[in-house]
């Protein structure tokens, strides 16, 4: 019974044809709503644990779950799906003697799963195992069998896919002579009809790709157009069918420049995103590619609407269902797409609408986290037991997206435990019930807005202590946006930068820290290395700072005068940078004009501004505006963490020096000073840490964690403000994972820092904010952190010297 429930759900997810047939039994199929896609997996996982070994169906349940992961693959992506699919699948297939009816059926449908898994990580061993089967369910498969065209058509897409990857001519011929003999023997009328013409016209696109043979893209546009005509409006195929033949479209316009190709293109993608029922990552596609065309070919105002929808789709791509390494592994195809929405927004002059969407799409997972733990006030007060409601819903949403399964991993066997499934199924559970909630509150009287990106009004707050520089990189342009507490928006363009110079830029920077040996040896002798290397690494940092302050920072300095000015009066403004792209990863603060024949010549950003960074505006505001003044009589409580060895990492004597030196300006915690190394992974930033002597304090783990007293946090460790060069609009590093905390002034390192420096910076700091221990002096909160460290890092470039680049320019400010 529970399968045949379960098959009731999967027949309709399967369904391709006429709706209307079966719209009023079971809510799913081409509608592919994800919680029937859950009530698939459960009833199904059931009914095979309840299946006995042996038993004369065990295969056909096993077959049936390994497709409901794959459905669920299709629509979340997760590679845990995909690979649940096949396992169950293969389970079918060696359950089932040779010749049983469904033999073909389960090779076919494990081939499929192959398939799949190839198109997502590209393993040739995958597309080689899904050809592989797919040929056994052939062989298999007599003529005139019902499902023989079925079998043809998906390993006419094998042989496409693996062309794509070995460009062997004989493999797209395969593919194109497997789809049409897949579309001759299917009938007009039936339901996979559409499926086959797109499947073949993918075959003639690939041909046409490789040779550039007009009659190709011509029979692809011919082939698509059949397969979109016959998909219903609403069907889960039809937004992936249109984006077929914008693509194709799109492809005969490069071929054969009419601009009715173009127009077509843009229309179809644009229909394409409509299909609220398909999976989001194809209808970001769409969105990406209507909104390129329409600034390309066409002009930016209309691209504007086509980036509304972009920006639109990105909550469901980058869902809150989905765990935040999950929200991480989607992240990286979606960067470049808000840099050009915003550079679009420049080029129509919405200054306002640029600054709006780089706040909504730039460190997406913190927002997300940050919503989740949004005051209610105003809720509560008119209506407490819905705001109860979402504040239990939000705290389960944001444990299980930091959730890593642990339990389910190294507890199997404990009762009660639940299963990473299972874990997977709850969370998605509450995101389905936070998104009801959160419907239903804009639904009240003055809710409307509630949670939706913020408007500039609401974040224009964030410089009321000095202006917020925003730096948008895109390959089309580069410009600043400087947004004040008392002025409009500032724009001013940057033609002498570009997103290839930044890149280069950073690479520049990688490959003098490498020469300078740092990020190598991470103790007092970390520069003890061969004076030419050092000296090249030396005069690779001052050509990068140079080329930072001509090509960025002095065309915005010169245009932001009257706006420094109004800011302060008796002594340095305050500035806070907000870049994008591989400029988030370089050291703005320090850019200049150093080392001079004529010293007079010498000029840098420090002598005129103190700078701090962020990540958004909103990450100020959520840390920093919001505290509560304390009694400035009051000195701060001072958590010192002084991790002179751990286990497996190489000493740092020098930290003890630094907190006997903290010891003297504090007594024995709004504050927290943590020296001691850092553990740093490429391959999952989110494993980034604190390596402390019993085990690792993960950013994953902070993202658990929100303080309400929190001032200061000093990582006077390695690291601990370099990004993710993958990553750069989210700013996964643990200074950004102090401030979401509820830090809200984080002085941190953009790379590993000399033994005998930290001590040096961290006296000076502690100097100017709190005074010695045993002097009776008032706290003075207007001395923030971001001043206290420009005076720390003058004092440490003048006992290094200058040129020390290495030394003295890693130390950063963030937050407020």
């Amino acid at each position: 019974m529970l399968n045949n429930l379960g098959n009731a759900f999967e027949s309709r997810f399967e369904h391709l044809g006429e709706l209307g047939d079966i719209e009023n039994a079971i809510h799913f199929a081409s509608s592919r709503e994800l919680g029937d896609i859950e009530n698939t997996i459960h009833l199904k996982h059931q009914a095979v644990d309840l299946t006995p070994d042996g038993h004369a169906d065990r295969a056909t349940m096993l077959n049936g779950l390994g497709i409901a992961f794959a459905r669920r693959f299709e629509h979340l992506r997760e590679l845990a799906d995909i690979e649940n699919a096949i396992r169950f699948k293969r389970q079918a297939v060696d359950l089932t003697p040779d010749g049983h009816a469904n033999k073909a059926s389960w090779l076919s449908s494990l081939g499929v799963a192959f398939f799949c898994r190839f198109e997502h990580i590209g393993e040739l061993g995958d597309i080689e195992n899904a050809i592989r089967f797919k040929r056994q369910a052939i062989d298999l498969t007599p003529d005139g069998h019902a499902d023989k065209a079925s079998w043809l058509s998906n390993l006419g897409n094998a042989f496409e896919s693996r062309f794509g990857c070995l460009r062997e001519l004989g493999d797209i011929e395969n593919a194109i002579r497997f789809s049409c003999q897949a579309v001759n023997l299917t009938p007009d009328g039936h339901a996979h009809k559409a499926t086959r013409f797109n499947n073949l016209g993918n075959a003639f696109s690939r041909r046409y790709q490789h040779l550039g043979v007009l009659r190709d893209i011509e029979n692809t546009i011919h082939l698509r157009r059949q397969a979109v005509d016959l998909t219903p409006d609403g069907h889960a195929n039809k937004a992936g069918m249109l984006n077929n033949l914008g693509n194709a479209f799109k492809s005969r316009f490069e071929h054969l420049g009419d601009q009715s190709d173009i127009k077509n293109a843009i229309s179809t993608f644009q229909q394409s995103t409509k299909n609220a029922f398909s999976p989001p990552s194809i209808r970001y596609n769409a969105a990406s590619h209507w909104a390129t065309l329409s600034s390309t070919y066409q002009n930016p105002f209309l691209a504007l609407d086509a980036y509304k929808v972009v920006l639109e789709i990105i909550p469901q791509l980058i869902w809150l269902g989905q765990t935040v390494n999950q929200r991480y592994e989607e992240l990286p195809k979606i960067g470049w797409t808000i840099n050009a929405a915003v550079a679009t927004a420049i080029s129509a002059g919405n200054l306002t609408q640029a600054v709006e969407w780089l706040e909504e799409g730039r460190g997406i997972v913190w927002g997300q986290i940050l919503q989740l733990r949004s005051p209610l006030d105003d809720l509560h007060h008119q209506y407490p037991v819905l705001a109860m409601d979402l504040e239990r819903v939000s705290r389960a949403l944001q444990n299980a997206g930091t959730s890593t399964c642990s339990n389910a991993i190294d507890n199997p066997n404990m009762q009660g435990a639940m299963t990473g499934e299972q874990e997977a199924q709850q969370h998605t559970r509450w995101a389905a019930k936070y998104e009801e909630l959160i419907a239903k509150v804009r639904k009240l009287d003055g809710f409307d807005s509630f949670l939706k990106p913020k408007k500039l009004s609401a974040v224009t707050p964030a410089a009321m202590n000095g202006p917020v520089i925003i730096v948008n990189i895109d390959q089309s342009r580069c410009d600043a946006l400087v947004v004040s507490s008392s002025h409009d928006i500032i724009h001013v363009a940057l033609p002498n930068f570009s997103s290839k110079l930044a890149e280069e830029l950073h690479s520049g920077l990688i490959a003098s820290l490498q020469a300078s040996g740092v990020r190598v040896n991470r103790d007092e002798e970390r520069y003890s290395i061969p004076y030419p290397a050092r000296e090249q690494g030396c005069n690779c940092l001052k050509s990068i700072l140079a080329r930072l302050w001509s090509t960025v920072v002095q065309p915005i300095l010169s245009e932001i005068e009257d706006v420094l000015h109004h800011s302060t009066e008796f002594c340095l403004p305050h500035i806070t940078w907000c870049a994008t792209g591989a400029l988030a990863l370089l050291p703005l603060h320090a850019a200049g004009i150093y080392g001079s024949k004529d010293p007079s010549d010498d000029i840098k950003l420090s002598d005129f501004v103190v700078s701090s960074y962020t990540t958004t505006l909103s990450a100020m505001l959520s840390s920093g505006h919001s505290k509560t003044q304390r009694d400035p009589r009051k000195k701060p409580k001072v958590l010192i963490v002084s991790q002179p060895a751990t286990p497996n990492l190489k000493p740092l004597p020098g930290t003890k020096k630094e907190a006997r030196i903290i010891q003297t300006y504090t007594s024995p915690k709004h504050s927290c000073h943590l020296t001691h190394d850092e553990a740093v992974t490429r391959k999952n930033p989110l494993n980034s840490a604190f390596a402390l002597y019993d085990g690792e304090l993960k950013l994953q783990d902070l993202m658990c964690l929100s303080l309400e007293n929190a001032e200061l946090a000093f990582l006077s460790a390695c690291q601990t403000a370099a990004g993710d060069e993958n990553l750069p609009e989210e700013a996964v590093h643990l200074a950004a994972g102090m401030l979401a905390v509820g830090y809200p002034s984080v002085i941190a390192t953009m790379w590993s820092i000399g033994d005998k420096d930290a001590p040096i910076v961290a006296d000076k700091v502690y100097e100017s904010l709190l005074g010695r221990s045993d002097e009776l002096v008032t706290w003075n909160m207007s001395q923030s952190a971001a001043y206290a460290l420009h005076a720390a890092v003058e004092h440490l470039r003048k006992e290094v010297g200058e040129m020390e680049f290495v030394k003295w320019v890693p130390f950063v400010h963030y937050g407020v």
